[in-house]
């Protein structure tokens, strides 16, 4: 089912993925109109997978349009990095106060990195010539954004797993020190553990 949507990963249908609602679907918790993406395409081929009667699209979700991509202007951008934060497939490329741009291959025109920028200096382009739904986006497209969605993901995982690591090879020489002191003077050794802990957040905590 979940290769039935268009990988867009743009949270339009009121879930945070392509695939919870598509697990949604399946579950029989959502039905199946609420993928503006799609289209009226879309909404046929799970009616077809599914058995069930063909809907209109739910217009409270969005309506069907043509596919549309984005694109940085450039002399107003401040590189504050939020829309690559908010890009679900790694479509937007840039360091920290350094001018960003977009991979316009890669952006599924979700339009999530619009309302984070503080500068308003992302916009929108047809990048379909009216083609809407699945004739302006095609299977292999989505299977390439489903797997830079799923790349991201576990890009974020890894980091967040070696800044753990990182904070817990830092926190340990102070454990042991505080640990040392312990059988001597109890209330000191906590207070030392205490302000262990505070060096510790503080070098982690970015400059």
């Amino acid at each position: 089912m979940d290769a039935l949507l268009p990988q867009t990963q743009c949270t339009r249908c009121g879930y945070p993925d392509c695939r919870a609602y598509a697990d949604a679907i399946a579950g029989g918790e959502a039905p199946i109109n609420q993928c503006p993406p799609g289209g009226a395409e879309g909404i046929r081929l799970l009616a077809r997978l599914l058995g069930r009667p063909e809907l209109p699209l739910n217009p409270a979700f969005g309506d069907e349009g043509p596919r549309r991509v984005v694109y940085i202007e450039e002399a107003t951008c401040i590189g504050c990095t939020l829309c690559i934060q908010a890009c679900p497939v790694d479509a937007i490329v840039g360091a920290p106060k350094r001018m960003h741009a977009v991979i316009e291959a890669d952006c599924t025109g979700c339009e999530l990195c619009l309302p984070v920028c503080p500068m308003d200096c992302i916009a929108l382009e047809d990048a379909s010539a009216g083609a809407t739904g699945w004739a302006a986006w095609s299977p292999m497209q989505a299977d390439a954004a489903r797997a830079r969605y799923a790349g991201r993901h576990a890009r974020l995982a890894r980091d967040a797993r070696e800044h753990d690591e990182r904070l817990g090879a830092m926190a340990a020489p102070a454990a042991v020190e505080a640990e040392s002191e312990s059988a001597d003077d109890p209330k000191r050794a906590a207070i030392a553990a205490a302000l262990a802990r505070a060096r510790v957040r503080a070098k982690a905590r970015p400059q």
